[in-house]
């Protein structure tokens, strides 16, 4: 199956680039999946979400305090949870490259302890990091770079599954 990254004009700016992935499966990448289905009980949270994410690209970048670090299970992979607020449950999961790249994959409403616990978000966190080990190997091997001023991938934005 192929996969591709996706640069979501709409969320990026000045201080970071947010892009999502979107399989030849699917007509909407991953990001948009998660609003479609989250966008009646959880509505409130995604305006918040989605509020967090602009203000990533615009504002503030993606600092470390916006999210759960590690969530993957291999120390370097990279994928974490992007909180809304505090408080409240759903987690959108995420590879966080650095603080000008964000890559946001799918999530759901976090109802346990820990991610492992719901076979939901045990398959999103697993997609994340198999994305994850893709794009690392991918920018290891160059045939995906980091721009220059250090806000876009560069190169081929084809994942093969």
């Amino acid at each position: 199956m192929k996969s591709k990254l996706v640069y979501l004009t709409n969320l990026s700016g000045k201080k970071a680039s947010v892009y999502s992935i979107i399989t030849e499966e699917s007509q909407y990448a991953f990001l948009d999946r998660f609003v479609m289905e989250y966008q009646k009980e959880f509505f409130q949270d995604l305006l918040s979400i989605m509020g967090r994410l602009k203000s990533i690209g615009n504002v503030t970048g993606a600092v470390s305090t916006y999210f759960k670090l590690d969530e993957g299970l291999e120390w370097d992979d990279q994928v974490c949870a992007l909180y809304d607020i505090p408080d409240k449950h759903l987690r959108l999961y995420c590879i966080r490259l650095s603080e000008q790249i964000v890559i946001v994959g799918g999530g759901g409403p976090k109802k346990v302890r820990a991610w492992q616990d719901d076979p939901k978000l045990t398959r999103e966190v697993n997609e994340m990091m198999h994305y994850s080990k893709i794009i690392r190997t991918r920018l290891k091997d160059n045939a995906l770079k980091i721009s220059l001023n250090r806000l876009k991938l560069e190169g081929d934005l084809l994942l093969i599954r």
